[in-house]
């Protein structure tokens, strides 16, 4: 199978976005391809995540509990990315994965992952340059969400006056 296809998919991701093409094909030359049939489950909540899956074909769900501990479901489809925190640090999963179709991805492993970063330090450079933008998103979305808060308990202390 050509490592075209991974390449490009791994080139959209954010993760992997503005690496050089030849580290991307190594990085999808050395991850694992797995397949699965439809209704197989890739992991339960609750189990070790030790890497992320590319999908390169098909579609999955992703199960996760709401707050009032209704599951909800979310559909996934090719090029999408599952689990990359798991690259970076042990965790457990927090959600369940389940083939629809017929599902082909691409499992990067986190021992893999970052023994690629140790070896290209250009690489390493780029996944924490896009890490560090992430968390600015972030910061900037809990700031918005915390002066909307504040405006909210704002407008409730004066419906009580």
């Amino acid at each position: 199978m050509s490592l075209e296809p991974a390449t490009q998919m791994l080139q959209k991701l954010d993760l992997f976005a503005g690496l050089d093409p030849v580290r991307l094909e190594v990085v999808a030359f050395t991850c694992e391809r797995r397949e699965y049939a439809p209704g197989a489950t890739l992991f339960h909540e609750g189990d070790e995540a030790d890497c992320a899956y590319l999908i390169l074909e098909g579609e999955a769900v992703m199960l996760t509990h709401g707050g009032a501990g209704e599951p909800e479901v979310h559909r996934l489809d090719r090029g999408e990315l599952i689990g990359e925190t798991a690259l970076f640090e042990p965790e457990r999963r927090r959600t369940t994965l389940r083939a629809v179709t017929s599902l082909h991805v691409l499992r990067i492993g986190r021992d893999m992952f970052q023994r690629l970063m140790g070896e290209f330090p250009e690489m390493a450079a780029s996944v924490a340059g896009r890490v560090a933008d992430r968390l600015e998103a972030i910061g900037e979305d809990l700031a918005r969400l915390r002066s909307r808060l504040g405006r909210d308990d704002d407008k409730k202390g004066q419906g009580r006056e």
